[in-house]
């Protein structure tokens, strides 16, 4: 047989307790909210992926100032219809900054005088155009500008619309799965 002690169990005063809560609480708080305020998750729901294989992004809102071959997320413009609605978040490859050189024709994108795979304006006969209509002479991409384009000959980007104003980057992205 065993004795057990009845020691009294030493309790915490109610507002000791809440005071706890309360620290812990708003710690969840501040530190969700920083995280859920700066990261966006993004879905490219299209049947034909523009970045195969991936399907799903993580959008770092507070880096919006991303490098060459890096992917950028942005809000669709009028110039962007019929394949985005305005305002939709848009994700694409950044392939140039300001400074850079680009050209576009029948036979391809290219920056800074090297050809892009997969880079001619394939989507001028679904969009019932000369594939003429898409040339670019060869030009400097503006301050304040990034040129973008998807990994694939069917993606609707700068071939397409032209340059991005910077102010229209919504983040940086980055592929999951």
């Amino acid at each position: 047989m065993s004795m057990r002690r009845n020691t009294p169990r030493h309790r915490q005063p109610w507002d000791r307790f809440l005071l706890k809560a309360l620290v812990v609480l708003t710690l969840i708080l501040v530190i969700g909210s920083l995280l859920c305020g700066r990261f966006r998750l993004g879905l490219d729901d299209q049947d034909a992926l523009c970045l195969p294989p991936y399907r799903w992004y993580l959008i770092d809102t507070w880096d919006r100032q991303p490098q060459p071959g890096q992917l950028v997320a942005f809000a669709a413009t009028e110039a962007m219809v019929p394949y985005f609605t305005v305002g939709q978040t848009v994700i694409k490859r950044v392939v140039g900054v300001a400074g850079d050189r680009v050209a576009v024709d029948a036979a391809g994108t290219s920056i800074n005088g090297v050809v892009r795979p997969n880079s001619d304006p394939a989507l001028a006969t679904t969009l019932k155009q000369p594939v003429t209509t898409f040339d670019r002479a060869e030009f400097e991409v503006p301050p304040g500008h990034l040129w973008v384009m998807g990994d694939t000959r069917d993606s609707f980007d700068g071939r397409y619309w032209g340059a991005l104003p910077i102010e229209q980057v919504q983040g940086r992205a980055y592929a999951l799965f």
